[in-house]
């Protein structure tokens, strides 16, 4: 769900003097709005979810907005110093944005052999912290259910299994692995738990949410570096920041060639 308010502020940009073109689904004084300018004023993401009600909550919120706006020109608003000021420094950030970000879009493609070289060449910044565990658990309520949980699993029933069938935790649809996790993402007494147990090994665990069946699969300890998988979409970022930030260098560089620019620095009063 969306503003409809701000998507009727929105719509107001649609306004102009010449004919509409369509069938007129509203006016406000002159200003018109057809059905085909509504349509192509909806989000590209709600496409197709967009209710005939949805539309008409649209059109009323478009028909206000406009009146309001229509208003304020009436007040002459627009001709007022303060307010044309930040009409100005509005449309400069929005132009500012634009050309950044149309410059910015050929950079965006960031492929497999990218990742692995940003990575084998700055391995030293993905050390972790602090020692990382990878369980799984099966999680129940009293000692009654711990006890036959534990018992299909001694008996031989594949862990997976039981824990969809039993497991009250959501990691029951993923067979009961939690991943990876540090100390301060998990209760203390699940992690002490987890970090006395053997690899491989059943361990029971109380916490106050109950009874946790767990089975610790992985140890990496701190100073370890993560492998890519895990720091793919950071590295991914620090690539894009890293091209936009290069990018942006030398777009200033080749527009001042263009466009002359000055700061006079002994013109300047004394701050303090």
């Amino acid at each position: 769900m969306f503003s409809w308010v701000l998507l009727g502020a929105v719509l107001l940009l649609s306004r102009c003097d010449r004919a509409p073109v369509g069938d007129v689904i509203a006016k406000v004084g002159e200003v018109t709005l057809t059905a085909q300018e509504l349509e192509r004023r909806v989000p590209i993401h709600l496409n197709g979810r967009v209710t005939a009600g949805d539309r008409q909550r649209m059109v009323e919120a478009w028909v206000e907005e406009q009146l309001l706006y229509q208003e304020a020109r009436s007040s002459k608003l627009d001709e007022d110093i303060t307010v044309t000021r930040r009409i100005d420094q509005a449309v400069q950030s929005i132009l500012t944005s634009e050309l950044l970000e149309r410059s910015f879009s050929a950079l965006s493609v960031v492929t497999e052999e990218d990742l692995r070289a940003y990575y084998a060449e700055h391995s030293e910044g993905f050390v972790r912290d602090s020692p990382e565990l990878r369980a799984r658990q099966i999680l129940v309520k009293g000692r009654q259910a711990a006890a036959r949980v534990k018992k299909r699993l001694t008996g031989g029933a594949m862990f997976d299994q039981v824990a969809r069938e039993e497991s009250l935790d959501a990691s029951r649809e993923l067979g009961g692995d939690v991943g990876y996790f540090t100390e301060d993402r998990v209760d203390p007494a699940f992690w002490a738990g987890c970090e006395k147990a053997k690899i491989g090994n059943l361990t029971q665990i109380y916490t106050p949410l109950g009874y946790h069946l767990v089975e610790v699969l992985d140890r990496r300890e701190a100073g370890s570096v993560q492998d890519l998988l895990d720091v793919r979409d950071e590295i991914r970022q620090q690539i894009l920041s890293a091209r936009r930030a290069a990018m942006h260098v030398r777009m200033i560089e080749d527009i001042r060639n263009r466009i002359p620019a000055s700061i006079f620095y002994d013109k300047f009063p004394t701050w303090e």
